[in-house]
């Protein structure tokens, strides 16, 4: 029965939009977990790098929401919204990632504020505020870490398209048998 989007039992595509939030939102918290570990042996961060953390923190609250929704309220149309929502930001992040690829091995240049040196100072950052902060971030375009040729914006793009693709596929089955519901009159 469907009462304002929650469904009392799990249908085979309430298990893949759960296991595809569940994938999305270990994964995401895997990564930030790595991202922070190599902060703390010594990699600092480049400006890139800090913004495909944000995409992940993005993915994980959402994966993570529309799991507890699932899980919880067994609000199912929620859950199918959430993965939806995390296909988009891990669309955003794998093209950040692709970006930041890009600019390491000198395929297209990267932002000026990522430049890591005096040039990185712009119009658009506040001079007080960059001379405060007392870390400086190393220019986008020198991957600190390389396993097997690929540095960790590549393995970023990696896995960002995969949970893209991931949840896209499990957002685009529970669209299409939801409609396919409406029109033979289930309901679930």
């Amino acid at each position: 029965m469907v009462t304002l989007g929650v469904v009392q039992e799990t249908t085979p595509m309430r298990s893949v939009v759960d296991l595809s939030l569940l994938a999305g939102a270990a994964v995401s918290a895997a990564l930030l977990a790595g991202a922070h570990l190599f902060e703390a042996a010594g990699y600092a961060p480049c400006e890139l790098c800090l913004d495909q953390r944000e995409a992940h923190w993005a993915g994980f609250a959402i994966t993570g929401a529309g799991l507890l929704s699932s899980l919880l309220w067994r609000a199912e149309l929620v859950a199918a919204a959430a993965v939806g929502a995390a296909a988009l930001v891990y669309a955003i992040s794998a093209g950040l990632a692709f970006y930041h690829t890009g600019v390491e091995f000198a395929y297209w240049p990267g932002p000026a504020t990522c430049s890591g040196g005096i040039e990185a100072l712009s119009e658009t950052i506040d001079l007080s505020a960059a001379l405060l902060d007392d870390k400086p971030r190393p220019a986008c375009s020198d991957a600190a870490w390389r396993f097997l040729g690929v540095s960790m914006a590549g393995y970023n793009f990696l896995f960002s398209a995969g949970l893209f693709v991931l949840c896209l596929g499990a957002a685009a089955a529970t669209t299409r048998r939801v409609r396919q519901d409406a029109t033979n009159g289930t309901s679930h």
